[in-house]
């Protein structure tokens, strides 16, 4: 497979800006962009319409790399994701998501955030001054029903909340598939900044890959109809929000990585991403993915220092790479949220303990101030279970990376043991 001049880094200039500069802790390091900068100034001018929106947007961006360089949390997070539902309607095929240990282990019995809990958080986020807050994690953000005296609430109403309460950038990653002509209407409505669709690989190799039994029956096809119907429906409203991303995982596009582009482009895409892999399997990095002995002892995580996420369980964590929501990363469980339950291997349930706190009291306790120094100081190795084994950590190999041990015939890895248990 040939280089690819059109796949470059995300944030391009900024990258370029900070570069030399503390590169122990890169930021964004596995995101790239399909498009020239041009398409990206485009897709973004196109969320903030006033000029004192587009300040507040670079501030935030400029922020986010800085924060990471100079080790410096500020005064409170610059975004917050917000896991509505940690179920999914689809079963991919390279997603931990879909083990029982996940199902069983991880998620708990909250998998959707109450909607009092939900308005809480938004509510903290706009009185700290939060400038970006992403509705979605491990599950489908769509799927999103809380009903609260009496009333249900549904994924658009929780957009329309954090857009009346000033939230500046509101995001969402989605497969796609709940979405029809009502939800698009709505959505329209809320007005969040942008929606972003992971489609890995076009027609065959999507259906391979983002497989449901509720859509067995052309799945792109439907997917590819739901994209049209929510950019017709915004064209018609005279809206430029939200924009539109779509994202996929390299291995997915190899084969032929520009027919991709020409198809979201001519789609109605406003901007099309691409990620490096990650492997997420096995209960622990190997030795041959780590970085060499220096790299560890030097490496930090940005997360820290940007963001807080709370899972639908209520659980406050430092990052999005907690997947398991690993207790060495627990900061805290968020007002209103039920305790955590899980089932243990033998059958038994069991309750986790996890404090009430706030977002505010997260971002300046003593725990989460205990793991940034970890990082500034180069021992992140030493938080265990958590940062020692986290996928953002390992050896980075570049956008087009095809592991030796993906089958990119069935689009799968090959011996899938999963990092779970």
């Amino acid at each position: 497979m040939r280089k690819h001049d059109t796949i470059r880094p995300r944030e391009e200039g900024l990258k370029n800006k900070w570069a030399g500069v503390a590169d122990s802790i890169p930021v964004n390091p596995q995101q790239y962009s399909f498009d020239p900068p041009e398409r990206e100034r485009l897709f973004i001018e196109a969320q903030f319409p006033s000029q004192a929106e587009m300040t507040r947007y670079q501030w935030y961006r400029e922020e986010w790399y800085r924060r990471a360089k100079e080790y410096d949390p500020g005064a409170h997070p610059l975004a917050v994701c917000c896991e509505l539902v940690s179920s999914c309607n689809l079963s991919c095929s390279m997603c931990y998501t879909i083990t029982e240990e996940f199902q069983s282990s991880v998620v708990g019995t909250q998998r959707m955030l109450p909607w009092p809990v939900v308005t809480a958080l938004i509510d903290e986020c706009a009185e700290l001054g939060v400038p970006s807050i992403l509705f979605s994690w491990r599950g489908e953000s769509t799927l999103y029903r809380s009903v609260h005296q009496g009333k249900t609430y549904r994924f658009p109403d929780v957009l329309a909340y954090a857009r009346e309460k000033g939230i500046l950038e509101i995001t969402s990653l989605t497969n796609g598939h709940a979405i029809d002509e009502t939800m698009a209407r709505e959505i329209v409505a809320a007005e969040p900044s942008w929606i972003s669709f992971s489609i890995d690989g076009l027609g065959k190799v999507y259906d391979q890959i983002r497989f449901s039994a509720s859509t067995a029956e052309n799945p792109f096809q439907k997917l590819v109809g739901n994209i049209k119907t929510l950019i017709r429906v915004r064209d018609e409203s005279g809206k430029t929000r939200p924009q539109i991303r779509t994202n996929t995982i390299f291995p997915a596009i190899a084969n032929d990585p520009e027919a991709y582009h020409r198809f979201m482009e001519g789609l109605g895409i406003g901007w099309v991403t691409v990620n490096e892999l990650l492997d997420f399997r096995g209960t622990g990095l190997e030795h041959d993915t780590l970085p060499d002995e220096a790299v560890i002892a030097d490496w930090a995580c940005q997360y820290p220092f940007q963001r807080l996420t709370v899972s639908a369980n209520g659980i406050i964590l430092p990052c999005t790479g907690a997947h398991n929501e690993e207790s060495a990363l627990v900061l805290g469980r968020y007002p209103g949220s039920a305790p955590k339950t899980v089932l243990k291997a033998d059958g038994r349930e069991l309750t986790l303990e996890a404090p009430e706190t706030t977002l505010a009291a997260a971002w300046t306790g003593a725990k989460l101030e205990a793991i940034r120094k970890m990082h500034r100081d180069g021992r992140r190795a030493e938080i265990r279970p958590g940062c020692q084994n986290c996928r953002h950590g390992a050896v980075k190999h570049g956008v087009e990376w095809v592991p030796e041990d993906w089958d990119l015939e069935k689009m799968e890895w090959r011996g899938r043991q999963w990092r779970n248990g």
